[in-house]
């Protein structure tokens, strides 16, 4: 038995062949078969993360390129998610989490959102999948636009994904609907602008309405126009040794204080001088964000016939500080103050304010706020937060034209009425009122449960199926159309413990009901969202099943419109 042949040593790795991209001088050659990915040979972790942002509620890190985002299945191969853990558990011990909540393709570089607790993951995930989430990116692509700089398009296409992970379009007249498998097509949509041309490249910019897997690199092949280095839809490998596409920009709510938050992380200076362009400057836009805010839950309202809130409001007032009002923290005050966007300096006139958690929101980022409530325990309890610059008043929400003359001496740049218009009749008064103390351009944000699918004693939970494992869970609506006034009790958890039951009366209407009672109103609707529960099961053959179809159907309506004016 003969011993084998030594190997000869290794030559020296000549600079610019790391995992650091060779872009400038000559093209230079590779040995790459085609159709290999680049990261085949570059799995090394960086040595410490490259952090754009980070807060109590998340983590933005600009990823190498040939670094895989995150594996299905741990441990397969070295992925950035697996050193953002780590870097996550250095700081907060053991306990400390990370949730991966997007991905870029292995030979993509740029900006991933990692969530650092599972209500910013929910969060973020639901307005991903929402489209609330705005993604751009620069590409450098081969060949010259024929418009130019300024060139803009759109493409939209069915992709489907085949065996091996090649991602292909589909023809409309073969496209018979998506079931939701792997292997079905799926609608993808991107926009793009021409930044530069030269050199017979061209540099642009594109902005995702889909996050379909690999929608960029086939849109732009379907264009003549493939991804400079892409080997396996453009002509291979070049001189840039990696795909020329970078994540350059993000903006989205942020899961903690609902503001509009944007983070930026220019391309490689390679990709613009390709084109004789200089380089984009590494600016990082402010993020219009502060600390993470109180948030907060439940109804709250007006007298309606008999019932009035006051007589709950001592119940309500342990409920929003007892920390059992998920909803609100979780779901209803981020969204709300992400739709309202307070600027520092503001006047916001909160209708229905409660005790003021909104409020607290609201002030954290500079407005100041002015709240009005039908109940004089609930303003107590507001007044004793001490909110700087905001004042509180007992007031009927459908007479704001009785307010104190002092509190709306000067229009308001905003107004908010939250979990209340379900609980007030007539809503005319409400908006017509709100409306008349809004300056031209003012902007108006309504939140309620969605009429649609959660009207109380018209909609319920229904399950499909014999054995509990493959149910599907289903929402039934009864009755929609008609309008209608239903007793709630807001504390059934309780009641079924044996304690007293809170009640308040709830009307129903229709969607359209709201939109022609804003319209009347001068007030232009402009944009809604609907938001699911981020509750979770209990462990349970159901619990998957349940947790699906509360993320499909929404709890709330949030409504936004715009005071009609110059």
């Amino acid at each position: 038995m003969t011993s084998p042949k030594p190997r000869p040593p290794r030559k020296p790795r000549k600079q610019g062949s790391d995992d650091r991209p060779a872009f400038r001088g000559a093209p230079k050659r590779t040995n790459k078969a085609p159709g290999k990915p680049y990261g085949g040979r570059r799995e090394r972790l960086p040595s410490e993360l490259d952090i754009i942002h980070e807060d109590a509620d998340i983590l933005v890190v600009n990823k190498p390129a040939g670094i895989v985002s995150a594996m299905p299945k741990p441990g397969a191969r070295p992925t950035l998610y697996d050193m953002v853990k780590q870097y996550a558990r250095g700081k907060g011990g053991r306990d400390a989490r990370a949730f991966v909540v997007h991905r870029l393709d292995l030979d993509a570089s740029g900006l991933l959102i990692f969530a650092k607790s599972k209500s910013a993951f929910d969060w973020l995930k639901d307005d991903l999948r929402a489209r609330r989430i705005d993604r751009h990116y620069i590409a450098l692509v081969d060949r010259e636009f024929a418009g130019g700089r300024d060139a803009t398009g759109t493409v939209q296409s069915l992709l489907r994904e085949e065996p091996g992970g090649h991602v292909v379009e589909v023809p409309d007249q073969r496209y018979r609907g998506s079931q939701g498998g792997p292997s079905e097509a799926r609608p993808a949509v991107t926009h793009y602008r021409v930044l530069g041309v030269g050199n017979g490249y061209s540099l642009v910019q594109l902005k995702l309405e889909t996050g379909r897997k690999h929608q960029i690199r086939v849109h732009m092949a379907s264009l003549g126009h493939p991804l400079v280095g892409d080997v396996r839809y453009g002509k291979g490998a070049s001189r840039f040794n990696r795909l020329a596409l970078h994540a350059s920009e993000l903006a989205f709510r942020h899961p903690g204080s609902g503001q509009r938050v944007r983070y930026f992380c220019p391309a490689p200076a390679e990709f613009y001088e390709a084109v004789g362009m200089q380089p984009a400057k590494a600016i990082t836009p402010a993020p219009e964000e502060t600390a993470p805010i109180v948030k907060r839950e439940s109804p709250k309202n007006r007298p309606t016939g008999d019932a009035g809130w006051d007589e709950v409001s001592e119940w309500y007032g342990d409920y929003q500080t007892s920390g059992r009002s998920d909803h609100f923290a979780e779901v209803i005050v981020p969204g709300t103050v992400g739709l309202l966007a307070p600027k520092p300096g503001e006047r916001v006139l909160d209708i229905a304010c409660g005790e003021g958690r909104l409020a607290d929101a609201i002030t954290n980022l500079g407005a100041s706020v002015t709240g009005v409530d039908a109940s004089p325990a609930l303003i107590d309890l507001a007044t004793k937060r001490k909110l700087a610059g905001s004042r509180f008043a007992v007031g009927d929400a459908r007479k704001l034209g009785d307010l104190p003359e002092d509190l709306r001496a000067e229009p308001f740049d905003a107004a908010t009425c939250v979990m209340a218009l379900m609980n007030i009749n007539p809503i005319s008064d409400v908006l017509d009122g709100a409306s008349k103390l809004l300056r031209p351009g003012g902007r108006f944000v309504a939140v309620i449960l969605h009429p649609a699918f959660r009207s109380p004693a018209r909609s319920s939970w229904g399950w499909e199926g014999e054995r509990a494992s493959k149910q599907k869970q289903y929402r039934r609506v009864d009755a929609y159309l008609s309008a209608a006034a239903e007793p709630i009790i807001m504390n059934p958890g309780e009641v079924a413990s044996g304690k007293k039951p809170v009640q308040t009366l709830t009307h129903h209407r229709p969607l359209e009901h709201y939109v022609k009672a804003f319209g009347a109103a001068g007030l232009m609707i402009d944009d809604l969202e609907e938001w699911p529960s981020r509750r979770r099961s209990e462990p349970g053959p159901r619990a998957d099943e349940e947790n699906r179809a509360r993320r499909e159907i929404p709890m709330f309506l949030c409504i936004r419109a715009i005071k009609a004016g110059s």
